[in-house]
């Protein structure tokens, strides 16, 4: 009889920032598209990481996009969807796909939701009310997903440090 050796070390790490940009395709409904001039339609594989930056703690202590955490939404029912190649960097990426996780939805998605945020105008308000005096992005964010088989739940859950909400002492308030 063999033996079965068992890994403990389920874990992957790697750099968060890597060099360079990579390139990363996502699905943008045409609709959108062809609402869009030239120069803006150019323009929009750029504005990722700008969208993260107004619309990221909004997100974040938001109400969930996908009511079930066994699942993750993607687009449909927005017509034909096109895809688009935007160069990001690999924290840019990352942020993106935890964000996105945490809501249950896909990273293309959350990044049309935060362009339909911006274009229902959104955008100034979130950023005069949640930017103010903080930086765009917290220090450290954690996603856990919880799979309780005895209890039968599914658990997704996003926090990050510092939390204004909880938090008594932070530096960057002035």
């Amino acid at each position: 009889m063999g033996k079965w050796i068992l890994n403990e070390d389920t874990k992957i790490q790697s750099r968060l920032e890597e060099s360079g940009t990579n390139v990363e395709t996502i699905l943008v409904p045409e609709s959108y598209l062809n609402r869009l001039s030239e120069e803006d339609r150019k323009s929009l594989p750029k504005r990722v990481l700008p969208l993260l930056r107004r619309y990221g703690k909004y997100i974040a202590s938001m109400k969930r996009l996908n009511s079930k955490a066994g699942k993750t939404m993607y687009q449909k029912n927005r017509g034909k969807l096109i895809r688009m190649n935007v160069r990001v960097s690999s924290g840019t990426w990352t942020m993106l796909g935890a964000y996105a996780a945490s809501h249950g939805v896909s990273r293309c998605f959350l990044v049309n939701y935060m362009l339909w945020l911006e274009d229902i105008g959104v955008g100034e308000s979130i950023s005069e009310t949640l930017n103010v005096g903080t930086p765009s992005f917290h220090d450290i964010y954690s996603y856990t997903w919880t799979l309780d088989r005895c209890a039968n739940i599914v658990i997704r859950k996003f926090s990050f440090h510092p939390n204004p909400i909880f938090a008594k002492d932070l530096d960057y308030f002035p």
